[in-house]
């Protein structure tokens, strides 16, 4: 199988968008359900991923291309940016941002951020995940960071397995409750490595 490996394009953007709402545990689908008439939750991350600045722009990701189709992703950016904007916080229900205000307040400060990690059903268990990891942690490296950090539910044993095997520990339990959108009934851990 020949995969590519590179940052993310415009013409990524639905893509890219797809495998972040595989990745997300319907906290995409949470957040925007029901809000626009002519956009899907997943249609408006592909359009802020196109049209939104540094670092939630399409340019955060690296993405797996094999046979000319995305089929992995890792999207990261300073620790910093981990949380909503103040567009998102104006935009959104505030029943909305109380219900995930620990998920989007819990962060390893001075960390980089991995924040959407996927790949393809079609593709797992094919070293793809594991290679977008190690070049996410590169890319840390590169950008002076001395630790990554990202956030995963309690219940998706397998990316915990991937992320423990890659250096990272459990920092915290993070409080998310669970809603029909959001399938998960033990919450998120905030994990760290130390680079």
């Amino acid at each position: 199988m020949k995969v590519k490996y590179r940052t993310g394009k415009p013409e990524d953007c639905r893509e890219i968008a797809n495998l972040m709402d595989q990745a997300s545990g319907g906290i995409i689908e949470f957040l925007y359900h029901d809000l626009f008439l002519d956009l899907k939750p997943v249609e408006f991350v592909a359009k802020n991923l196109l049209e939104s600045e540094y670092p939630y722009n399409y340019n955060s990701a690296i993405v797996a291309e094999k046979d000319d189709k995305v089929v992995g992703i890792s999207y990261s950016y300073p620790s910093s940016y981990h949380g909503l904007t103040e567009r998102a916080k104006n935009l959104l229900p505030h029943d909305r941002l109380v219900h995930l205000d620990d998920f989007f307040s819990a962060r390893i400060e001075n960390s980089w951020f991995l924040d959407s990690f996927g790949v393809d059903a079609s593709c797992r268990k094919s070293g793809i995940g594991n290679r977008l990891l190690k070049m996410t942690i590169q890319r840390a490296r590169e950008k002076g960071f001395n630790s990554m950090s990202l956030l995963v539910f309690a219940d998706n044993r397998k990316a915990i397995r991937l992320y423990r095997n890659n250096g990272f520990i459990i920092a915290e339990k993070v409080d998310v409750q669970r809603h029909r959108l959001i399938p998960h009934d033990e919450g998120c851990f905030l994990m760290k490595k130390d680079l």
